[in-house]
């Protein structure tokens, strides 16, 4: 093995890497114009001249800042040297900086990913060398990729970064990243064999690439052993007791035998680290003893006992450091809980119970505090919920107007501030208070009064009305503190279509027009997105809206060409999302491990904590069904604890050595 080189000399090495971006440009321009690529055909085509004529206006803005952020990153990287290990103390959970993960910027995390795994499947053998000598040269024993500065993560942010800061539509944004990734897969492909050929000049000799030694994970189980099923325990039970070198003599013998393998499985489990298998391991004696005396330990997946081992490891999961304060906290805590069991003469069913009850208490408790430490995070969130669930509500509203249709300024007022009107008279006074639902009722009159009226009682009582409708708009401005300009025009608007209707005439048709010929591309954009399609069952035009009820059918998660029982497989794993479960996910362009702190009633957010304490990620219901949909999201622990042993006891009993 070759001695390090000094940083300078690397630096040096990688110094000419950002200029890198005045190719990727220029190449992904010339793909754009290219009339015979392939993707001139699909869909994206619509994009194409508009993306061609942004890039050629800012272009070198673009190259200057795809360069700046290459060489940002990678020495950002170079300066992160990895250090003797410490002990750390992970500073107090806390989610005040709050950003909510909607469905564009999942799209984005997939497009990054993509950009990710291009660079990997396109320069495989040249990044593996180059991991080789970069660990060589910065004197590392092994080679890992997070201690290469150029690994492909740093180059896909750079450019999902670059591309954000043109000012392109979104959609067009993501046919940029898509096609730029593909360009820089194939420059950073021979770019890492010059690199490679740089330190091989100085003297760098690359780590040689050896399996390193792992424990040994066990074979998925067949599925006549899943735990889901019924009367799997009981299965294995006959399986065991069938192997065994000699005749059990009782049922408490079989049951006896069969914890005591099935215990020398979970403690052997390589996913466990060493100080919560010791945990686990006090308990072995008290479940033994429990075998002899409780027959459903052997026979329900579901028993106490069980559940207890499942819920310990699924916490524990999440942390990757034995010496996160909060893992040694928790760690405390069970130990005294398992203590208290260990040291009853005869534990019994219900003492485990009672033991997961205390876990699962302390963990809510420990939740709900970091909760309530970012409860500026939280309100902010339950704001966008709420704004989420009246902004439902108004589009039903709003499609069952009668012979009208809204202006864009008053689509736009609507959707826009006097939802945060209503939102924040909801968090001043309740969201049953009379103030928010005077709000509520001002949205009905106000839709009332922009219909046409040709009976005299209408306009009679849209007379009467106009008083009380301008001074509850302007009560519900006051309270988000519109500016006045607006609020002006606004009321000028409103004063001259009601003018219009008490004088007999019909302007909603001839406003509704022009409104649609002034609209600019995305403003019909966001009035799509503004009313999407609630489904097949339409609402009849007498028909009362139910405010309390939102569509709440999730949305698919796979094509249209996709089976029903995949969709529905989805829909399952979303049911699924729980408070205090741990789940690795790629978000915001890099992988993290999070904790579900929690979830809306509606189940359209979710706020989650990475394993990293200060960091959350609030997350749409639709960009966790994307991420799940590209394979972004996955449960840490998809097979419990207990039937992680399973496996491994079925794959011992399958081996013909004993």
């Amino acid at each position: 093995m070759s001695a390090p080189i000094p940083a300078s000399h690397l630096e040096s090495i990688v110094q000419g890497v950002p200029l890198l971006a005045r190719d990727v440009v220029n190449r992904t321009l010339a793909e754009l114009r290219n009339p015979n690529a392939t993707h001139a055909l699909a869909h994206d085509r619509k994009q194409f001249f508009a993306l061609i004529e942004a890039l050629q206006q800012q272009q070198s803005d673009w190259v200057q800042s795809l360069q700046t952020l290459i060489d940002r990153g990678v020495r950002e990287a170079l300066s992160d040297r990895p250090a003797v290990p410490q002990a750390r103390k992970p500073m107090a959970l806390s989610l005040d900086e709050l950003s909510l993960v909607d469905e564009g910027q999942a799209e984005e995390d997939i497009e990054i990913s993509r950009v990710m795994a291009q660079i990997d499947q396109q320069a495989e053998w040249e990044l593996r060398e180059v991991q080789a000598f970069m660990a060589a040269a910065r004197g590392q024993n092994e080679i890992r990729r997070e201690a290469n500065p150029l690994r492909p993560e740093v180059f896909a942010r750079a450019l999902s970064q670059a591309t954000r800061n043109l000012r392109v539509a979104a959609e067009a944004r993501m046919l940029l990243l898509r096609l730029a990734g593909a360009q820089l897969a194939s420059l950073l492909k021979v770019e890492y064999a010059q690199i490679c050929r740089r330190l091989e000049g100085l003297g760098v000799q690359p780590l040689a690439f050896r399996a390193v030694p792992t424990a040994k994970a066990p074979a998925v189980a067949s599925g006549a052993f899943e735990l889901t099923d019924s009367g799997t325990l009981g299965r294995l039970l006959e399986r065991v007791s069938r192997s065994h070198p000699t005749p059990l003599d009782s049922a408490g013998a079989e049951a006896e035998t069969l914890v005591n393998r099935l215990f020398d499985q979970i403690l052997a489990d390589p996913k466990l680290v060493e100080n919560v298998r010791s945990l686990l391991a006090r308990l072995k004696p008290a479940v033994l003893g429990l075998a002899q005396r409780d027959p459903a330990l052997v026979r329900q997946a579901d028993h106490p006992a069980w559940q207890l081992l499942n819920r310990l490891s699924a916490h524990c999961a999440g942390y990757d450091d034995p010496h996160d304060e909060r893992l040694t906290e928790f760690l405390k805590f069970a130990r005294a809980v398992i203590d208290r069991i260990v040291a009853l003469p005869k534990p019994e069913s219900h003492h485990f119970l009672k033991g997961q009850d205390d876990i699962n208490h302390f963990i809510d408790e420990r939740s709900r505090e970091a909760l309530e430490r970012s409860r500026a995070a939280l309100d902010k969130l339950q704001r966008i919920e709420r704004a989420d669930q009246l902004r439902g509500v108004l589009r039903q509203q709003v499609r069952q107007m009668q012979g009208a249709q809204l202006s864009q300024s008053l689509r736009d007022f609507l959707f826009g501030p006097w939802v945060d009107v209503m939102v924040e008279a909801m968090a001043r006074h309740g969201e049953h208070s009379h103030e928010a639902t005077e709000l509520m009722h001002t949205v009905d009159e106000l839709l009332w009064s922009m219909q046409p009226h040709t009976a005299p009682a209408d306009r009679s009582r849209l007379r009467a009305l106009l008083p009380e409708l301008a001074a509850s708009l302007n009560r519900g401005m006051d309270l988000i503190g519109w500016p006045q300009a607006q609020r002006e025009a606004l009321l000028a608007e409103l004063s001259a279509h009601h003018a219009s209707v008490l004088r007999g005439e019909a302007p909603a048709a001839a406003a509704a027009t022009a409104s649609v010929e002034a609209l600019t591309p995305e403003q019909i954009v966001q009035q799509m997105l503004d009313e999407p399609d609630l489904g097949p069952r339409t609402l009849g035009p007498d028909e009362p809206v139910d405010r309390g009820t939102l569509p709440t059918v999730p949305v698919g998660l796979m094509s249209q060409t996709d089976t029903q029982a995949g969709r529905l497989a989805r829909e399952a794993w979303m049911a699924k999302l729980t408070p205090g479960s741990w789940y690795h996910m790629f978000v915001q362009g890099q992988w993290v491990t999070a904790q579900l702190m929690w979830s809306s009633d509606n189940g359209q957010f979710f706020m989650f904590a990475s394993q990293h304490a200060g960091h959350s990620h609030s997350l749409t219901r639709r960009a966790v069904e994307r991420l799940l949909a590209e394979g972004l999201i996955t449960v840490l622990e998809d097979r419990s604890l207990m039937q992680r042993a399973v496996d491994s006891l079925i794959q011992d009993l399958d081996s013909p050595i004993r």
